[in-house]
């Protein structure tokens, strides 16, 4: 404990690591598109190879719900303004269309109706215990889409889209809080039992070791009261122990609230198979290069180039011509991103970066990791955190990496949070697609936007592609 102690507090005196960001990625220039038959040559090839190899699911999923609601806390706390009072009228003006509504007692439905519903009555029920209880659940818990009279969840919806991406034999692995396991669990098997789908799924905790431990802003350790020092868990970048522990071909990484009505999930659906078969094409270019380095073959160069061109990966001639550095480069775990365009989303993006040997990669950074002085680089970024994921995490002899080797451990994050009126702050690990993937071999492609419908408020649940 007292090298941890003395590890975290060395990390949290430094301040918040410098990133040298060159330039934002955009359009072929570290993010590339494929025209319309490249995505339906993809997504069949993706098809005629899915029941070949093992496909997993990997959806981070422990997240609570109650940032949906936080105006109407703010309401019940008195502090309202424009924005509160906007939200809770969009939210009553269109409950009707919420698949909640249906869960609600009918007393409250006729009180809708005829007007006389008490607002302070009406958002305790949504958010309180005694009523559906949403400001405690999980996010992937709490009702977001209706199918005549079935209510569907995220963890259901996931579930459906993945099956129609990778079929039955696919396995969803979620990041989930323990302490609603039986619910999830529950919510999941009646999927099983209303659909007659077969799937496999497994739960997994983010491993309390790693939680970070809390100081004061005089840089002393923070205690909760007695003599235990406030632990707080250490981010999503904490997660990479629980993929790691994933044994599969391929593993889709998606956040758990980026799903679509099933009636809207079609573009999501076939640019998974797209990424999809575009993974397993890189991986197998990349496995017949690394063999040849292995037999010495006379075709290294001419496999090297076909792989450089055909991805684009910028490698020089004399790169191109060092085994050693071939080698190195290609045997590490591979990922391809779908990146959005920048629509206004709250969030980093992808960036050239260059490393402390001065060597420039493509990256996803988060905007509190650049520095005030490279602020203005973000003028000119196009494109958001990826939406998606395809992951490789197996060697050209079909060996399981060690993910934890391939985490740049420098780029951590410093947390301030108020903890019963004072402030503290602790490390957050690099995050998953961040620091925790830097040495990882990433490709950026764009994809449509329609595949990007996160919720982060309960009013995102009536865009377009929440609605029948």
């Amino acid at each position: 404990m007292e090298h941890s102690v003395d590890f975290q507090k060395e990390k949290i005196l430094k301040g918040n690591p410098f990133i040298d960001i060159v330039k934002p990625c955009r359009i072929n220039d570290g993010i590339y598109t494929l025209s319309p038959s490249e995505q339906k040559e993809y997504a069949l090839y993706f098809d005629e190879i899915k029941s070949k190899i093992k496909t997993a699911y990997f959806i981070p999923a422990s997240g609570s719900g109650s940032r949906m609601f936080g105006q109407l806390y703010n309401y019940l706390e008195g502090q309202t303004n424009t924005n509160t009072i906007e939200f809770i009228e969009q939210l009553l003006n269109n409950i009707q269309r919420f698949a909640f509504y249906n869960k609600l007692p009918q007393p409250f439905k006729t009180e809708i109706k005829n007007g006389s519903i008490s607002i302070d009555k009406l958002i305790k029920f949504i958010l309180f215990e005694e009523g559906l209880n949403f400001g405690q659940l999980p996010k992937g818990l709490i009702p977001f889409h209706l199918y005549g009279k079935f209510i569907i969840n995220p963890f259901q919806e996931q579930i459906l889209q993945g099956v129609k991406v990778a079929s039955e034999n696919t396995e969803f692995n979620f990041t989930i809080n323990e302490d609603f396991e039986q619910k999830i669990n529950h919510s999941i098997k009646i999927l099983r039992e209303i659909t007659g789908v077969n799937f496999s799924y497994h739960f997994s905790i983010q491993n309390k070791k790693t939680h970070s431990i809390a100081f004061t802003e005089d840089n002393k350790i923070a205690y909760n009261g007695g003599d235990l020092p406030i632990l707080r868990p250490s981010g999503h970048g904490a997660l990479i122990d629980n993929l790691n522990q994933i044994n599969a071909d391929i593993i889709f990484i998606k956040n758990i609230d980026n799903v679509q009505h099933y009636t809207k999930a079609k573009p999501s659906i076939n640019t998974a198979k797209t990424i999809g078969g575009l993974l397993i094409k890189f991986k197998s270019k990349v496995n017949k290069l690394l063999t040849a380095i292995d037999s010495q073959s006379s075709q290294i160069e001419i496999i090297a180039t076909d792989v450089n061109t055909s991805f684009n990966l910028n490698l020089n001639q004399k790169q191109l011509n060092d085994i050693n550095y071939l080698k190195h480069f290609f045997n590490r775990p591979l990922r391809i991103c779908g990146m959005v365009k920048n629509e206004g989303q709250a969030g980093g993006g992808p960036f050239w970066v260059r490393d402390k040997e001065g060597e420039i990669s493509p990256q996803i950074i988060e905007k509190t990791q650049i520095k005030t002085e490279q602020l203005s680089i973000l003028l000119h970024a196009t494109h958001f955190n990826p939406v998606f994921m395809a992951c490789s995490v197996k060697d050209y002899q079909s060996n399981k990496f060690d993910l934890t080797q391939y985490i740049n451990k420098d780029l951590y994050f410093i947390v301030k949070k108020e903890e019963k009126g004072k402030t503290i702050k602790y490390i957050e690990n690099p995050g998953l697609w961040n620091g925790g993937m830097y040495h990882w071999l990433t490709l950026f492609y764009e994809i449509d936007s329609q595949c990007f419908s996160p919720v982060k408020t309960v009013l995102d649940l009536l865009k377009p592609l929440h609605i029948e």
